[in-house]
């Protein structure tokens, strides 16, 4: 299984004065890149360790890899293997400028993995960090579902000048969510397969009217193989969460993310 790598697009793209890149790297995985050039990754699965712990393979390769992949921070939302990605922590370590962003649970694995001292930054909600000129802050999320539940999960806002981009990582639908991001996104990006925890189409479609947002992103489907099993109950049709958010907000973008061609708001 092998992908060409879009390492060097994301890293040789530049961005213009007042806008943002958003590039895709499957299931909850997307980077983000700024007018500065700092480059964050978030929930960014880039191995075939789900494989060692729940015997599931992806369905498609990564297209990156840590290796190669000198970013500004990586950031994690919770502990589980397809957003922290334990198989990742080591090799993204060897890069000395890389951080890593996330709950204390997150940063107890980086650490043990080569982020030592102050390359690893816990983030609670309501705190904030900078990385060159993106902003980062933590925003509730509950993502309690058994056998592993994580307490402190946590969500993104990631702002890059103007723009605001929502990062849901893993959440069911909470009060508390739009709480702290009603009026404060203006790209959301969401997760949709309504399994292990997470919000189902039509619920994340209605968080993103909730939110204001001015482009929904639906994210959390298409790496494994098993979701798309019938009886797996995963909720992956992307037509339905594009009418569910749009029946609310009829001016309101859709953008179904493709690797290696990139969200560019300007």
């Amino acid at each position: 299984m092998s992908q060409e790598s879009i390492w060097p697009l994301v890293r040789d793209t530049p961005v213009p004065k007042g806008g943002v890149h958003i590039w895709w790297l499957r299931q909850a995985g997307f980077v983000i890149k700024s007018p500065g050039g700092y480059m964050v990754a978030i929930d960014a699965y880039l191995t075939n360790s789900v494989m060692t712990s729940y015997n599931v393979p992806r369905g498609y390769p990564a297209p990156l890899s840590p290796e190669e992949s000198e970013f500004d921070a990586i950031l994690a939302t919770h502990p589980h293997d397809d957003h922290i990605d334990p198989e990742a922590v080591l090799p993204f370590s060897k890069h000395k400028k890389t951080k890593f962003i996330g709950p204390f649970s997150v940063i107890k694995i980086a650490r043990a993995g080569g982020f030592y001292g102050d390359r690893g930054i816990i983030l609670n909600r309501g705190e904030t960090t900078e990385i060159g000129d993106i902003k980062i802050e933590a925003v509730f999320a509950r993502h309690m579902f058994e056998p592993e539940p994580t307490p402190d999960a946590i969500s993104y806002i990631i702002t890059v000048g103007k723009w605001r981009i929502y990062h849901s990582g893993d959440t069911e639908y909470d009060a508390r969510i739009v709480d702290d991001t009603e009026g404060k996104v203006d790209i959301s990006l969401i997760c949709i397969n309504g399994v292990t925890g997470n919000m189902d189409t039509k619920e994340a479609g209605f968080l993103a009217w909730r939110q204001g947002c001015k482009v929904a992103v639906p994210m959390h489907w298409g790496l494994w193989p098993a979701e798309t099993d019938a009886e797996s109950g995963a909720t992956l049709d992307l037509n339905e969460f594009v009418e569910t958010y749009k029946a609310l907000q009829p001016d309101g973008e859709v953008w179904i993310p493709v690797i290696g061609k990139p969200l560019e708001m300007i």
